[in-house]
């Protein structure tokens, strides 16, 4: 599912499913353990099948690129399965603005998706984006999701929100397929895993 999001660095599932490996027992007590020396190999089988099978992008992965140059562009800021909680997100998405700011760039707000909402997708072709400002204007939280979302409709992709500021933006249906984009090799000094 990582894989199948878009929002997956192979270096990071290798450290992931390692740490899933070496705790094995606690997550998965009923099945044979995997002996964390084997996942990266069974990473490496995985992306090759997953490049085997899709080959080209998706109406709705090219729109969502789209969608995240056209929301930057208009000061928003997108973080796409760079956390799995929503605290983590927001410190991601603070330090990404600072740096923006310390360059003399002038952010507005963010959307985020959580790694869960990328399962979400993969599982229901249904992504949910949560969305704030970044100052204490809470009037301008509502003028964000609704720029936001014109901006994912003029992108092509099946955007709406409620209007309730308690609920995430949803974009329904989406359907995700992208290609891995991998390192050359004389570039890769991950042990053989690129992203």
């Amino acid at each position: 599912m990582r894989l199948a999001s878009g929002g997956a660095d192979v270096d990071d599932l290798v450290e992931d499913f390692t740490a899933l490996a070496v705790a094995f027992d606690d997550y998965f007590p009923d099945d044979a353990p995997v002996d964390p020396a084997d996942v990266p190999g069974i990473v490496d089988e995985v992306v090759a099948e997953y490049q085997r099978v899709v080959t080209t992008m998706s109406p709705d992965a090219l729109a969502l690129m789209t969608a995240l140059e056209s929301t930057f562009r208009a000061g928003i800021l997108f973080s796409y399965g760079d956390a799995d909680e929503p605290a983590d997100a927001m410190e991601y998405l603070a330090d990404a603005c600072g740096a923006i700011e310390a360059e003399g760039g002038r952010l507005r707000g963010y959307l985020y998706a959580l790694e869960g909402d990328l399962d979400e997708l993969v599982l229901h072709q249904r992504l949910q984006l949560q969305f704030g400002t970044f100052d204490a204007d809470s009037s301008a939280v509502g003028e964000l999701a609704e720029e936001a979302v014109r901006l994912l409709r003029e992108a092509g992709l099946a955007a709406s929100w409620s209007g309730n500021q308690d609920d995430p933006i949803v974009v329904e249906p989406m359907l995700v397929d992208a290609p891995l984009v991998l390192a050359d090799d004389d570039e890769d000094d991950h042990g053989g895993h690129h992203h």
